[in-house]
């Protein structure tokens, strides 16, 4: 069980309890999640914050062993001498409220707390996400059929929010990337004014959510003929991402992943070109762990789910992407 799981940790890192602020940590723990809730654990409780706003939610979807509470008060942390905060999400102005209102206990700052647990998915999870991936390729697929020279950046971006709907996405994982010609070298540029033309490639970065859980897709096309550079740079590309995707089993360092892809765009000639990490974890969040990349020194394991993204970025030329999802298994990854 996810809450047993977490509440082990916090007797492990010897804490008298954890704070939990980040609202996508309390719906994978909780199913319920809203502005203000906050969450409190010990070894042995569990108490849900719901706020006045969430109270009549909660009490719907928030199961044993939580307990469900309206407001935080001093006596709820009697007993506590230590308490671990999630430092990437509690605001400065909160944590100064934390220290007014618990002054005798000392507040200790964790990283990735709970979100070491949610970098493995459970199958239920794999289901979820699968759909979210499919609503997107779905969405790619129609989208990809209406494009024409004369459309805006911005109409685009417009459309593909309407395509993830249509195909089964309850929303966008995040504002749609559109870059056309040479905006399309500038990784996540805001879509524009500016007019598609054949003949230039037209970068598109977007993802749909099914259920909290999301999905991220890239693709570069090219209306009309594609020039030689362009087809050799897209070739180029794929067999980067493919050697990145062979490399992927358990046990593999996440950077050797990354370098993979890297040393085969350097050998190349584009190594310079390539200007961001390999891949990121996605689930709940559109970025989260595990993170793929020469910095990360963590083995894979089976449910690990992550981007595969090699890029060529060209100032004054364009740029070129091609990302895909896939889930660690026990042989190897399988794509999404």
């Amino acid at each position: 069980m996810r809450l047993n799981r977490v509440q082990e940790k916090v007797k492990k890192k010897k804490l008298d309890g954890f704070l939990i602020t980040n609202l996508k940590n309390i719906y994978y723990l909780s199913s319920c999640s809203g502005s203000g809730i906050k969450v409190l654990l010990t070894g042995k409780s569990a108490l849900f914050f719901s706020g006045l706003l969430y109270d009549e939610e909660a009490k719907e979807k928030v199961k044993e062993p939580f307990r469900i509470l309206s407001k935080i008060k001093p006596k709820f942390f009697k007993g506590l001498r230590t308490l671990g905060i999630e430092e990437n999400s509690l605001s400065l102005k909160d944590y100064r409220q934390l220290q007014k209102l618990l002054p005798k206990i000392k507040l200790v700052p964790c990283q990735d707390f709970v979100e070491e647990f949610r970098a493995i998915k459970e199958q239920e999870e794999i289901e979820l996400l699968k759909k979210a991936a499919m609503a997107t390729k779905k969405a790619f697929s129609s989208l990809a059929k209406e494009l024409k020279p004369g459309i805006s950046e911005l109409k685009i971006a417009g459309e593909i929010c309407s395509q993830l709907r249509k195909n089964g996405a309850e929303g966008e994982s995040f504002p749609p990337i559109v870059a056309s010609g040479a905006r399309s070298s500038f990784p996540h540029a805001n879509p524009s004014e500016k007019l598609i033309k054949e003949n230039e490639p037209i970068l598109l970065d977007f993802g749909g959510s099914f259920k909290g859980y999301q999905s991220d897709f890239t693709r570069t096309l090219f209306l009309g003929k594609i020039g030689e550079k362009e087809n050799r740079l897209n070739k180029l590309l794929k067999k980067a991402q493919d050697l990145a995707i062979v490399r992927i089993q358990p046990g593999v360092m996440a950077s050797e992943v990354d370098q993979a892809a890297r040393d085969f765009l350097k050998t190349a000639g584009y190594g310079k070109y390539f200007i961001h990490n390999l891949g990121h974890g996605i689930g709940l969040d559109i970025h989260e762990l595990p993170f793929i990349s020469l910095e990360t020194k963590k083995r894979l394991k089976p449910g690990m789910v992550f981007t595969v993204e090699p890029g060529i970025y060209i100032p004054g030329w364009g740029g070129i992407r091609r990302e895909d999802t896939v889930v660690v298994t026990e042989t190897g990854c399988e794509k999404l």
